[in-house]
């Protein structure tokens, strides 16, 4: 069943009392909220593109807040999470939305935010809960982005958990080529636009990081693997990390708000990859979980370890061991048949004014 068409009408008519119930509020309620909105970045992308690309299951967990997961670069959000997080999270009683940004997140991360800086806003205007929001790789800065630029979305915003996120980006972003063998595939003078924005000496990361790289009152929980193919270092800091402080066992940092998990530090020798850290991995789960259920981001001893954690199998065996380079065939086999736009690139995309 199609979910876009089967759960938009709700959302539709929910904005449209909701627009009715704004409308009635007091001028200078209306004042506040527009002097808001106004300091705030416009969404370059119109309303009716961005609406499309995010769907919720119905509100009816009212004690738990909605759940927004973000998919990563080469796929999006139907193909990454709805045989992975979202029935899983649903059967633990949590409201589940997915979005999707556009071209497999090939384009400019910029663009490709606002899809989150919408959904965000649309979600906590229709659940009236907070949300907590999972992204793997790639979609694990987006929201980060996101929170970054846009107020409104970083008071919507109670958790932030980020799966293999190259949040001080990668030095393996040009490898990804090596993986991409066709025609009209990326070149080392022809990349992606998003590629070279996850490099570690991008303008792009180096906005995001500036200055403050928690902002908000927002939980944010970073975890991530040894065995990483793509976002690495890992050591001696790693950059899907904020805030690192060795110092600090398990959580890496200072900041109580701030949760950085090396699943192999937690877990010894625990094979977990880019891929299976963001679709399969069960103890990786027991730690997001310990998040979504708990004040703060997640804390490795509320969450089982050692006991209970790190006993958990590993991925099912019938899960094949080369999921990326499977996910990456099944990319090369629809551009041969007409693929999205991939962006190509010789240089970086322009900072917005507003990250400049």
């Amino acid at each position: 069943m199609n979910r876009r068409s089967q759960h938009h009408p709700f959302m539709c008519s929910a904005l449209l009392a909701l627009s009715a119930v704004l409308g009635a509020c007091n001028q200078s309620s209306s004042n506040s909220a527009t002097a808001s909105a106004v300091a705030e970045p416009p969404l370059e992308t119109d309303t009716e593109t961005l609406d499309s690309a995010w769907a919720c299951n119905k509100f009816e967990n009212p004690d738990k807040n909605p759940v927004l997961l973000v998919h990563g670069t080469f796929t999006n959000g139907e193909e990454q999470w709805t045989w992975s997080y979202e029935p899983l999270l649903s059967e633990q009683g949590f409201d589940v939305c997915i979005v999707s940004y556009p071209d497999r997140g090939l384009g400019d991360l910029q663009v490709s935010s606002e899809y989150i800086v919408h959904a965000v806003r649309r979600i906590h205007a229709l659940s009236d809960r907070p949300l907590a929001v999972i992204g793997h790789s790639q979609g694990g800065i987006e929201p980060r982005w996101a929170v970054k630029w846009w107020g409104s979305v970083r008071d919507a915003v109670d958790d932030l958990i980020m799966l293999a996120a190259p949040n001080h980006g990668t030095d393996q972003a040009e490898n990804r080529l090596a993986l991409l063998n066709f025609d009209g595939s990326p070149t080392e003078s022809q990349m992606p636009a998003a590629f070279y924005q996850m490099s570690s000496n991008a303008n792009f990361i180096a906005a995001l990081n500036r200055d403050d790289e928690t902002p908000g009152d927002i939980s944010y929980t970073a975890i991530y693997t040894e065995f990483d193919e793509l976002v690495q270092p890992v050591r001696p800091v790693p950059t899907a990390a904020l805030e690192y402080d060795a110092e600090v066992k398990f959580h890496h940092s200072s900041n109580p708000l701030v949760s950085n998990i090396l699943i192999q530090e937690v877990c010894p020798g625990r094979l977990v990859d880019h891929l299976t850290i963001g679709v399969s991995d069960r103890a990786v789960f027991a730690l997001v979980l310990d998040a979504l259920n708990n004040p703060g981001p997640t804390d490795v001893a509320r969450a089982g370890w050692p006991e209970s954690l790190c006993p958990l199998p590993v991925p099912d065996q019938s899960l094949s061991s080369t999921l990326l380079q499977d996910m990456l065939t099944s990319f090369q086999s629809q551009s041969d048949s007409g693929f999205s736009d991939m962006h190509l690139t010789n240089e970086e995309p322009e900072l917005k004014p507003y990250a400049r």
